[in-house]
Order: structure tokens, then sequence, then C-alpha cells
């Protein structure tokens, strides 16, 4: 029970390091800027729906140089965990960088005796990068 519960948090930390969600302007249907509040519910809201491919376009340039968007989808497509909601408890906003303080709820893994869904508070960063805010991973 002690290794599952353990494999779960893993999983869970892992997908949040690479949590996706469909932010770049063309998803938005043009090239209007999107405040820093907008872009996480394009982004958290993409990852509900599993929507890797759209996902990967919040990131910002240096991520997308080491990971490329193929093995990206692949990676987060295998990942059990499985994000049901969020709540953006806190947004702060410079002019050229955010920071969010997130709280996400998982669904609960498939193994006996873990029925509750399991909630992570994390911290989102984002920059603006060519007139647009996107995710900042390191």
């Amino acid at each position: 029970m002690r290794k599952a519960a353990g494999i779960l948090l893993f999983t869970i930390i892992l997908a949040m390091a690479l949590l996706p969600a469909g932010c770049k302007a063309g998803l938005f249907g043009n090239n209007k800027s999107y405040s820093p509040q907008e872009v996480l519910d394009k982004y958290f809201s993409s990852a509900m729906r599993r929507d890797y491919a759209a996902s990967y376009d919040c990131y910002y340039a240096a991520y997308k140089a080491k990971i490329n968007k193929a093995d990206y989808v692949k990676h987060r497509d295998e990942d059990p965990a499985v994000l049901q909601k969020y709540q953006i408890l806190s947004l702060r906003q410079t002019d050229g960088a955010a920071l969010a303080n997130v709280l996400l709820t998982f669904a609960s893994a498939k193994q006996p005796g873990s029925a509750r869904p399991v909630s992570i508070n994390v911290k989102e960063n984002l920059v603006k990068e060519g007139g647009q805010w996107k995710i900042k991973v390191w």
C-alpha cells in the first residue's frame, strides 16, 4: 500500500512538472494578448480534457527547445494521473512575470482502498514572451 501511494505521489508530481493545456494565440482564435488568468484557465481546462497537443503551446520557448511536442504528448498520454478540477487560489503579476498558486485535484488511483481524489497545491510561473503570456516550467 505504501509503495502504491508513493507511485501515485510520484506520478502526480511528474504530471505537475509537465502539465499541459492549449494556449497559443491560434487556439484562442486571434493574436490578442491574453491575461495570465486566461492562459492558466486554458492551460488547466485543456489538461482536464487531456488535450495535450494543444497544451504544449502554452509553454515558453526554452521548454519547447528541450522537449518536442510529439514526445511531450506521448508521455502525457501515458500518465495515469487525470486532472479533475483546478482552482487558482492567487495570482500575482508584474510587467513581465506572474506567479500563481493553484490547487489541483486528481482522480484517485484505481487501487483498493484509494477512493478519494488527491489534491496538491502547485506554483505556476508565467512569463511574457513575444507579447504573449506563457507557462514557465524551469
